[in-house]
């Protein structure tokens, strides 16, 4: 759980921890616009492992799906997707709540199990104050 952390402070530990994931020196700049697999050239193993460091740095738990139920938000299953494809109003949605991330990135289909491509480092900052929120309640 963080203890009164604001997103500055939250943002900078988690631009901290993409920099341990890839190796790279702390002279080497992490901005929060980036995105972690175009940007950064994040693979899958980087993301599990970026998801392990925050968990572990911020005593919180990140369920397998979370980015997708984030995304989803209230609407249906039907609503959301159909055999695994964002639909127009889940495709909109997923803009919405990355609205950081270029809308040039987002192709026209977009599979769900996809969605961690389309994360900016701000993104996964949002992700931990959401879940810190929700662990404190």
């Amino acid at each position: 759980m963080i203890d009164s952390m604001n997103h500055s402070e939250t943002l900078t530990v988690v631009e901290k921890l993409v920099r341990e994931t890839l190796l790279m020196s702390e002279s080497e700049s992490v901005l929060p616009n980036l995105l972690l697999f175009y940007d950064l050239d994040f693979t899958s193993m980087d993301m599990l492992d970026l998801l392990f460091r925050i968990e572990d740095h911020f005593h919180i738990k990140i369920p397998e799906g979370t980015i997708n139920k984030l995304a989803q938000g209230s609407l249906s299953d039907q609503e959301y997707e159909e055999d695994g494809i964002l639909t127009e109003a889940g495709r909109e949605q997923l803009m919405e709540i990355l609205s950081d991330t270029p809308t040039e990135i987002f192709p026209e289909r977009i599979h769900i199990t996809t969605l961690p491509r389309y994360c900016t480092v701000d993104a996964m900052a949002r992700l931990v104050d959401k879940l810190s929120v929700n662990s404190e309640q």
